[in-house]
C-alpha cells in the first residue's frame, strides 16, 4: 500500500473502520491505524464514537504486551443495517447489510424504468422497513443508478430516458430513515475500497463492463467525485467520428462498442450472431468452449484498452479491477486489451494490475448500501466529539 496518507477523508473513516474490522477480525487501535494508515488520535475519536452507540465493542486485553494492554475492538454487526438498491433498466436488486458489510438479504424484483421510479422504490423498500426481523435496524437506504447524480438528483439518465429528475428529494419526502442517491460505479467502486480491492491497494480503477461501459476512480483511499456529480461516465467517451448513435444523442462514444450492445453488433457483422441472438446467448456460448468469437472479443478489448490505458496514464492507478456481468467475457477481451495497454514500457498502463471480480447486481447494490452508511446522519445524531446516536 502507498505511503501514510493525510488524515480528513470525510464520512467515510468510521465506515473504514467497521469494515475492516468485519472483513479481518477484530484489531486492536494501534492496528488498525497501521492497517488504514490513518493517526492514532483520528482513529481513537472514531472509534470512541463507535463504541460509544455500541457499534463496537472492546474483548479481553491481548496477553503477553509489553508497555499499555492492547484491547482488540469487534464490530456488532446486528447493531444496526442499511438497504441498498440497485436499479437496473427491468429489474431491481435490493439488499440489507450488516455492520461488518455482510448482506443479511438480497432479492431481485421487477421494475420499469418508463414507468414512474418512486412508487416502485417505495415497495421495495417499505417492504424491508416493515420485516421485524431487520427494519428496527435500518438506519439508511442508499440507492445506484446509472447515471450523473448531483445530491441525489439525477440530470440526464440516457438508459431509461430520465432528466431532471429529483429522486433523493422525492424518497426523502416519503421515507422516515435518510436516503442517499449516487451513480452505480461509485457505488461499486466505495465496496471494492472498503470490502475487497481496497484491503490491499489505496489507489485503483474499478471497470465495469456490461450493458453500459463505467470507471470508478479510487485516489488515496477516497473515492472520486466530479465536482457536480458529473463522473464515472466512463461509456460516453468519444473514441470515434462516426458510429453507432448512443442513447446519450452522440455518435461514436465508446459504450457504442464495448457494452453489449456493441458486442452483439460486432458479433453480427462477423456471421456469429443472429438479429435475436441476446448478450446472455454469447455469454454462455463464450464459457462452454466457443471460441469463435475470439477475434470479435480481442477487437472490443483493443477498443477498451486503448480508452482506459489514457485513464491510466493520467491518474498512475497500479491496479484495475474489472467489474460487471461481462466480466464472464475477459479471457477474450483481455488480449486486445493487454496490447494496447503494454504498448509503451514507459507509461503507467504498461505496469497496470488487473483483477477480475466474479459479479453479481447485488454488488452494487451493497456499494449503495456502503455509501448510505457513510453519510453523515446515519450513524449520529451529533457533531464529531459527540456520542450521537
Amino acid at each position: 500500500m502507498t505511503a501514510r496518507r493525510m488524515a480528513g477523508r470525510g464520512d467515510l473513516t468510521c465506515v473504514e473502520i467497521l469494515a475492516l474490522l468485519g472483513t479481518v477480525g477484530a484489531l486492536d487501535r494501534r492496528q488498525i491505524a497501521a492497517r488504514l494508515k490513518l493517526g492514532d488520535a483520528t482513529v481513537h475519536e472514531h472509534t470512541r464514537r463507535l463504541l460509544s452507540c455500541g457499534y463496537l465493542r472492546t474483548l479481553a486485553p491481548q496477553a503477553g504486551v509489553v508497555g499499555r494492554p492492547r484491547i482488540p475492538l469487534q464490530v456488532v454487526p446486528e447493531a444496526a443495517a442499511t438497504i441498498g438498491v440497485r436499479v437496473a433498466t427491468d429489474h431491481l436488486v435490493t439488499v440489507v447489510a450488516g455492520l461488518d458489510g455482510r448482506m443479511l438479504t438480497s432479492d431481485v424484483s421487477p421494475f420499469d424504468c418508463h414507468a414512474d421510479p418512486l412508487p416502485q422504490l417505495l415497495r421495495v423498500i417499505g417492504q424491508r422497513l416493515a420485516d421485524p426481523a431487520v427494519g428496527p435496524r435500518l438506519k439508511a437506504v442508499g440507492v445506484a443508478v446509472p447515471s450523473s447524480v448531483d445530491a441525489g438528483y439525477i440530470r440526464f439518465c440516457p438508459r431509461f430516458g430520465w432528466s431532471n429528475l429529483p429522486l433523493g428529494e422525492r424518497l426523502r419526502a416519503e421515507l422516515p430513515i435518510p436516503v442517499l442517491v449516487d451513480n452505480d460505479l461509485t457505488a461499486s467502486a466505495t465496496a471494492e475500497l472498503l470490502y475487497r480491492t481496497g484491503r490491499e491497494h489505496d489507489d485503483f480503477l474499478v471497470l465495469g463492463i456490461g450493458d453500459g461501459v463505467g470507471v470508478g476512480a479510487v485516489l488515496r483511499r477516497r473515492v472520486h467525485r466530479g465536482p457536480s456529480g458529473l463522473s464515472a461516465e466512463f461509456g460516453h467517451t468519444p473514441v470515434a467520428a462516426t458510429g453507432p448513435r448512443c442513447a446519450c444523442g452522440a455518435r461514436g462514444c465508446l459504450e457504442t462498442f464495448t457494452s453489449d450492445d456493441g458486442i452483439l453488433r460486432a458479433a453480427r457483422r462477423e456471421g456469429l450472431a443472429e438479429a435475436s441472438t441476446t448478450i446472455e446467448e454469447l455469454r454462455s456460448r463464450w464459457v462452454s468452449g466457443e471460441r469463435s468469437l475470439a477475434r470479435v472479443l480481442a477487437e472490443v478489448g483493443a477498443i477498451l484498452g486503448r480508452a482506459v490505458a489514457g485513464v491510466v496514464n493520467l491518474l498512475g492507478t497500479p491496479t484495475i479491477a474489472v467489474i460487471g456481468e461481462n466480466h464472464v467475457l475477459w479471457p477474450g477481451l483481455e488480449p486486445g486489451f493487454s496490447v494496447v495497454m503494454r504498448a509503451s514500457q514507459v507509461t503507467a498502463a504498461y505496469r497496470v494490475q488487473v483483477i477480475v471480480r466474479p459479479w453479481s447486481d447485488a454488488q452494487h447494490a451493497l456499494g449503495a448500501a456502503g455509501l448510505a452508511l457513510a453519510a453523515p446522519e446515519t450513524l449520529f445524531t451529533g457533531p464529531p466529539g459527540t456520542s450521537g446516536g
